[in-house]
C-alpha cells in the first residue's frame, strides 16, 4: 500500500522551495492530508514476540531485515534488523518520499538494531528492534554522504523533502506498532517549522508535530535530543500482541 503523506504543496514546490503555492493547490493538498490521516497500514509477517524489553534494555527475536533498495543506502547492514512493523514502516515511508521527490540524492539509512538486539556501540537505545536512524535530505548530496550523516543547516537542507519524511513517519502514529516519538535537533526542527509555516501549514498542525518553538516542552511528536542534527531518530511503539515489549 502506497503511503501518501503530504502536508503542504511538496510536489509542486520541489523545483523551487521558495515558490509560494496557489490557494487552489493548498486546498487540494489539505484534502490529501485529511485522507492520509485516516489511512491504516497492514503489516505482513509476525508481530508477536519480536521486541523484548525496552529500547535501551532489550533484545530482538525473529528479526526482520531492512532490504537494500533503489534510492537509499544502508550504512551498516549488520545493524539493519528490527521488528517486522519497524522494517515495513521504514520501507513504506522512505519509498513514498522517494516517489514524491524522485530527483533527490540517495538517502542514508543508519542503524536499526543488531540481528538479536542488545547493546551496540554508539547507541544507548536501538536494542529491541524499534529504533531507526534516517538520514536527512539536502539540496545537493553533501561530501561524505550517505556513508556518513551530515549536520543540517538552513543553507544545505531540503526542507520540503525532509518535512515529507517527518510527516510520513508521523502518519504511522495511529497504526499498530507505528511511530511513538521522533528525535531531531531543536534548531533543525525550527528550520522545518518555519518553512512549513511560510507555506501556510496551520500552526495547530505544526504544534502537534514539533516540540519547536517551545524548548524544554514535552509536547509534539518530534522532540529535541542532543547529537541529532544530522539524522532523524524514529522510535516505534510496541505492537499490541507483542507482550514482552516494553
Amino acid at each position: 500500500m502506497r503511503l501518501l503523506v503530504v502536508a503542504v504543496c511538496l510536489v509542486a514546490l520541489t523545483a523551487s522551495a521558495s515558490a509560494r503555492p496557489h490557494k487552489r493547490q493548498l486546498s487540494h493538498e489539505k484534502k490529501r492530508i485529511a485522507k492520509a490521516a485516516h489511512r491504516r497500514f497492514v503489516i505482513r509477517g509476525p508481530l508477536r514476540g519480536q521486541s523484548v524489553g525496552a529500547p535501551w534494555s532489550g533484545s530482538l527475536r525473529q528479526a526482520a531485515q531492512l532490504e537494500t533498495g533503489e534510492g537509499y543506502h544502508i550504512r551498516r547492514p549488520s545493524r539493519s534488523y528490527g521488528t517486522r512493523a519497524t522494517v515495513e514502516f521504514v520501507t513504506h515511508v522512505v519509498n513514498d518520499v522517494r516517489e514524491q521527490f524522485p530527483d533527490t540524492h540517495v538517502l542514508a539509512i543508519g542503524d536499526l538494531s543488531a540481528q538479536t538486539g542488545g547493546a551496540i556501540t554508539e547507541h544507548h537505545s536501538h536494542q529491541s528492534g524499534r529504533d531507526a536512524d534516517i538520514g536527512l535530505i539536502y539540496n545537493a548530496k553533501p561530501e561524505g554522504y550517505p556513508d556518513s550523516f551530515v549536520v543540517a543547516t538552513e543553507a544545505n537542507i531540503d526542507p520540503a523533502a525532509t518535512l515529507a519524511l517527518v510527516l510520513g513517519f508521523a502518519a504511522t502514529a495511529g497504526a499498530d506498532g507505528g511511530a511513538q516519538v521522533m528525535f531531531l535537533d531543536f534548531d533543525v526542527q525550527g528550520i522545518l517549522y518555519r518553512w512549513a509555516k511560510d507555506h501556510e501549514v496551520a500552526e495547530d498542525r505544526l504544534g502537534t508535530l514539533f516540540q519547536y518553538p517551545h524548548r524544554g516542552a514535552s509536547t509534539g511528536l518530534v522532540r529535541h535530543e542532543p547529537n541529532h542534527a544530522n539524522h532523524l531518530h524514529v522510535r516505534f511503539k510496541c505492537p499490541k500482541l507483542d507482550s514482552a515489549c516494553r
